[in-house]
């Protein structure tokens, strides 16, 4: 008798799960208008707005991505010279390199995809370096709070691929001489500007 029930609750179960099936797939099927022609999207033809990319803009046409990089374009004996290598030249990401004065670090990039007029702030002070179009201007001013920790300031100059970004900074806790950041990042600027390729 066990065996009976069993058989009916299975076969039961089944024609249930057929009935469901046949009622998914008659709900499912195409509808008389979209037998007519292809399916049409309206939701396609609105712009997207909020998009982001990841991608830098505005891209800056060139046909060399490495126009100029300041470890292998600027010759040791000038980095010695004017007193920046403490400890040799340091390659970082991209085209940027980093030297070391002891008391205070020099970074030199060079960048292909962001403009002068993108780059520079609004307080920035233009100038003249060598006939080179140049500003000058604070990233960390010293204050009494970031002062603790870092010092730095940037000369930037306007190229024909983009824009070079000269940076000076310095940690007051190991630099208790405190170099005067604006002066001698611009003499820094004087003397590499030669090397600098615009």
């Amino acid at each position: 008798m066990a065996a009976k029930l069993r058989l009916l609750s299975a076969s039961t179960g089944l024609v249930a799960a057929l009935v469901a099936a046949l009622i998914v797939v008659w709900q499912s099927g195409p509808s008389d208008s979209a037998a007519g022609g292809p399916a049409h999207v309206d939701v396609t033809d609105l712009p997207m707005t909020n998009v982001s990319t990841t991608i830098k803009w505005p891209v800056i046409e060139t046909t060399d991505p490495s126009p100029f990089d300041p470890c292998r374009d600027i010759p040791l004996d000038v980095i010695q010279r004017i007193g920046l290598a403490f400890t040799p030249p340091e390659p970082e990401d991209s085209l940027r390199c980093k030297y070391d004065a002891g008391n205070y670090q020099v970074a030199v990039e060079a960048f292909v995809w962001r403009t002068y007029d993108e780059t520079i702030p609004a307080d920035a002070l233009e100038l003249d370096i060598d006939g080179h179009r140049a500003a000058q201007y604070w990233v960390m001013k010293p204050t009494d709070w970031n002062d603790r920790w870092w010092t730095t300031c940037m000369v930037a100059f306007e190229t024909s691929y983009g824009v070079i970004q000269q940076s000076m900074f310095y940690s007051p806790i190991h630099s208790p001489d405190r170099p005067d950041c604006l002066q001698i990042n611009l003499q820094r600027a004087h003397e590499l500007a030669p090397y600098y390729k615009f």
